[in-house]
């Protein structure tokens, strides 16, 4: 009986040989397919990151054509006297043909723009840039409140085809001045085209099933790429369980079917800064996880492919850890002087203006503004233009302390932030930069002529009524703007209120 007991044992071998090995493979593939569901779950956090980081781009980038109209807006209304020049009719033809003129020079100033509008407390179109549409009246929302904020404040609209003066649907970017009593007594309002806004998002690349969109905070689709002409003006919302656009902070993240297409992707929000917009990238799931994909299968038929898979991931990985690094570099520095742009330069001086409050130091900062740089433009041509815009910021930076920081503002405006500084210091600085300027020269494209050029400079420090960084530049500005009125190629100080 020993012979058979022996053989049945033996027959039994190989299916305990194969138990074993069938547990210790399971045990064996437990860490990679634990592995790999994590790394699905990377996967999709680098993407949600990746989709944030673009839509920060993106949305700075948009963003900068609101700011530069935002400061155009104010321009005008400090150069327009409320209560005698936005009469209509008014009976001074002169007046309106400078107030027509006025908005003509700035509407060429940020591009995108379709119309610059003056409007009077009646909300009547009092002078325009473009358009013959004097005398007619807004339909804004705030031409209808009883009450208007007193002081300047910025209103933005989307304003579809059907309630549009021009017929066509905008965006109506208004800064409005109320009275103390909370009366309208004029707005400076700007249009914006939805047709640009399509076309600046089409040139932007993207890849099969992602999309890119822009909304405002009520969520009506201001541009899509790729191009939906029949979801434009459409209003969207945000899934089920997710704060809605006018609640989303400076981003938010989620994953969720499209209600446009219903594709599932990899949403990253962004919210404009102090503009009621939001800017989207949706990455396409399938795509995102396509390679993750491809890895499974592969894991399926060996170890051997499951170690390929893991050397195309992590050069993934330190691909996508590149190119984030590239973001953040095009997300802080202008393109053409290398210096800090404006989005940067504004978060540098936020936060120095807090760090000063609570450590009570000095804080000043400089405006500085090239002269007379059209006529350097018409007369020596763009090229040259940009030559000496690249060379006054090289001249700042040559100037900076390893505390200060330059940046350009848009065009020919740059702006100098100075952190325990005080206001004689300041002005020290901003002499040697100047006497820098009026002696430096920019060889023209020709390689023979010499161009020379110099600068004016608005210098404010901190104080105690300074309620925000953008008080302090704003203080700056203006001081720019006497030193523009006392002949230019000269330095002012901020006046104390």
């Amino acid at each position: 009986m020993q012979a058979p007991a022996l053989q049945v044992r033996l027959s039994q071998r190989p299916l305990y040989v194969a138990g074993l090995l069938l547990l210790a493979l399971v045990l064996i593939a437990a860490w990679p397919v634990t592995d790999f569901w994590r790394e699905r779950q990377r996967i999709l956090a680098d993407a949600a990151r990746m989709a944030v980081q673009q839509s920060q781009l993106m949305g700075r980038s948009f963003g900068d054509t609101f700011l530069a109209t935002d400061y155009v807006l104010r321009d005008v209304i400090g150069r327009v006297d409320l209560a005698k020049d936005l009469t209509y009719p008014h009976p001074d033809t002169s007046t309106s043909q400078r107030l027509d003129t006025l908005l003509k020079e700035k509407i060429t100033t940020v591009v995108g723009l379709s119309d610059l509008v003056l409007l009077n407390g009646d909300c009547l179109f009092v002078a325009v840039a473009m358009y013959p549409f004097r005398g007619t009246k807004s339909r804004q929302n705030f031409c209808t409140e009883s009450h208007v904020t007193p002081g300047q404040s910025l209103r933005i609209q989307y304003m579809p085809q059907d309630k549009s003066v021009s017929q066509r649907p905008v965006v109506l970017i208004s800064r409005i001045v109320g009275s103390a009593e909370g009366r309208l007594l004029g707005a400076a309002m700007a249009v914006i085209d939805l047709e640009y806004a399509q076309q600046w998002i089409a040139a932007l690349a993207v890849d099969h099933h992602d999309v890119l969109t822009i909304v405002d905070t009520n969520g009506t689709l201001l541009a899509r790429n790729p191009f939906q002409p029949q979801s434009l003006g459409r209003r969207t919302s945000s899934p089920s369980g997710q704060p809605s656009f006018a609640e989303i902070g400076d981003a938010a993240t989620f994953i969720a079917s499209s209600p446009i297409d219903g594709r599932e992707r990899v949403f990253g929000l962004s919210r404009l800064a102090r503009f009621p917009f939001v800017a989207i990238v949706g990455l396409d799931k399938t795509r995102v996880l396509a390679g993750w994909q491809r890895r499974a299968w592969q894991f399926s038929a060996g170890f051997v492919v499951l170690a390929l898979c893991c050397v195309v991931a992590l050069r993934a990985h330190l691909a996508a850890v590149r190119q984030a690094e590239a973001m953040r570099v095009l997300a802080t520095t202008d393109a053409l002087t290398g210096i800090a742009n404006r989005r940067h330069l504004i978060d540098i001086g936020n936060q120095a203006f807090v760090h000063a409050n609570h450590d009570g130091q000095a804080l000043s900062v400089l405006m500085l503004d090239i002269d007379k740089f059209k006529s350097v433009n018409d007369r020596w041509g763009h090229a040259t233009g940009d030559r000496v815009i690249q060379t006054m910021a090289q001249l700042i930076a040559s100037t900076l302390r390893d505390q200060d920081t330059g940046g350009r503002l848009g065009g020919e405006e740059f702006a100098v932030i100075l952190p325990a500084t005080d206001v004689a210091e300041a002005l020290t600085r901003a002499e040697q930069l100047r006497h820098l300027v009026q002696s430096s020269e920019v060889l023209h494209t020709d390689g023979t002529t010499m161009v020379k050029f110099t600068t004016s400079i608005g210098i404010a420090s901190l104080m105690p009524g300074d309620g925000s960084f953008n008080a302090l530049l704003q203080r700056a500005d203006r001081a720019l703007y006497r030193a523009k009125h006392q002949g230019r190629n000269c330095s002012m100080l901020a006046e104390l209120t």
